[in-house]
């Protein structure tokens, strides 16, 4: 058995990267005859769980920050990257080119995700930042009007292909890099705790690529 921590139960959307996500631990997971316990978390400290010993692996989308490294697991090796970007209304592309234009206006965070840390740490005074507890509260809230924009992630292959993650109805602009010139890279957090779980998955991600 291996138990994985999600974010998400049953994940659909083909732009969702807890489903490619999903896909890739169950390829893992056939290749290696293990049956899979599915554990649904909020994403906020869900890499603490490993350390815990509460579950094998978790895959909600951890980016390798330092202060996310505790003792009790170790993080696999980057199976993706990131850039930071803002979401905005399609009929609002004209007026939005950089956070700084919404001084006055209304950004969306999710609690404990990098887009929060990159909005705090960028937004000039007067940019009101609002902070949710899920992408659904933030994507409902966007939806009907209460947020200007949406703080979120453009997503890359390692070989640096983006991964389509919005169909041509999603405007994102402002992109960058979290901490310029590096890559914020998603990792698979491991619970020292499981044998040769680490190696496993290591090797794995050396010879398949993300997304299948």
């Amino acid at each position: 058995m291996l138990t994985v921590a999600v974010t998400s139960d049953a994940p659909t959307n083909q732009y969702d990267s807890q489903l490619w996500i999903r896909q890739y631990v169950e390829q893992f997971a056939a290749e290696h005859e293990l049956t899979i316990s599915w554990i649904v978390v909020p994403f906020n400290e869900s890499w603490l769980l490993a350390s815990r010993d509460e579950v094998d692996l978790v895959a909600t989308n951890v980016a390798n920050f330092p202060d996310r490294a505790h003792l009790g697991a170790t993080f696999s090796e980057p199976f993706l990257y990131e850039r930071r970007a803002l979401r905005i209304n399609p009929e609002d592309q004209g007026h939005y080119e950089h956070i700084n234009d919404f001084i006055g206006k209304t950004v969306g965070v999710v609690s404990g995700m990098a887009a929060e840390r990159d909005v705090n740490r960028r937004a000039p005074d007067g940019v009101i930042v609002r902070t949710t507890n899920t992408f659904a509260q933030l994507y409902a809230e966007f939806d009907i009007g209460l947020l200007d924009a949406i703080a979120e992630a453009e997503y890359y292959a390692l070989d640096g292909q983006v991964i389509p993650s919005h169909g041509s109805e999603v405007i994102l602009i402002d992109h960058h890099d979290l901490t310029p010139g590096q890559r914020e890279e998603s990792v698979f957090v491991i619970c020292d705790k499981s044998q040769n779980l680490l190696s496993a998955v290591n090797t794995f991600i050396g010879r398949t690529r993300f997304p299948l």
